[in-house]
């Protein structure tokens, strides 16, 4: 099988390719699937500010990555298209950050969807990011890790490298894939 995921981020592809592994395993002798990632927009801010942004930007990278296969003269259409969208959603008072993932089914079209579990965010970094900054560049201003992004994430910094955004954006996923993975009939409109 063949994944597009909406984003170059080598972090996220991780996951990706350890939950795909996970949860179509490949029969001795057949050879692995492939996860492509493909550098698409978001269609969102750049960070995002709420949950329905989150998740919006999610679906248009895995449509994105999706569409980008079907078109390209050089590489073959892949099965699903994968997108990840991390963003800070409120709750009363306080601040969370959390990752959304839409999966998208070629030919159907159908999405599945899933999302990580959230973690407070302190005022000292929502100020930065409600003045346009990013979290990543928060996160490696605050800790001095380059690129943390492309490492554990906030996720990784915050809980001292108890718990990464590999990880935690791993069963979000594995919940996006699960329209896939049962039964239809039984338990999907």
């Amino acid at each position: 099988m063949r994944f597009a995921v909406g984003t170059t981020n080598a972090a996220k592809l991780a996951c990706v390719r350890s939950v795909v592994e996970r949860v179509f395993p490949v029969p001795e002798g057949q050879p692995p699937h492939e996860v492509v990632g493909i550098a698409v927009p978001s269609g969102v801010n750049a960070q995002p500010f709420s949950l329905e942004e989150t998740r919006t930007g999610a679906l248009h990278r895995a449509k994105a990555a999706l569409e980008a296969t079907q078109n390209a003269e050089t590489t073959e259409e892949a099965d699903f298209g994968i997108g990840l969208e991390g963003g800070v959603e409120t709750c009363g008072e306080q601040y969370f950050e959390c990752g959304w993932m839409a999966v998208v089914q070629r030919g159907s079209g159908r999405v599945g969807w899933g999302s990580s579990a959230r973690f407070e965010l302190s005022r000292k970094i929502v100020d930065q990011l409600r003045a346009g900054k990013e979290l990543a560049e928060v996160m490696t201003a605050l800790s001095g890790i380059e690129n943390v992004g492309q490492k554990g994430g906030a996720m990784g910094v915050l809980t001292n490298g108890n718990l990464n955004r590999a990880d935690a954006y791993a069963h979000g996923l594995i919940f996006a894939f699960a329209p896939f993975l049962s039964d239809p009939e039984r338990y999907w409109d």
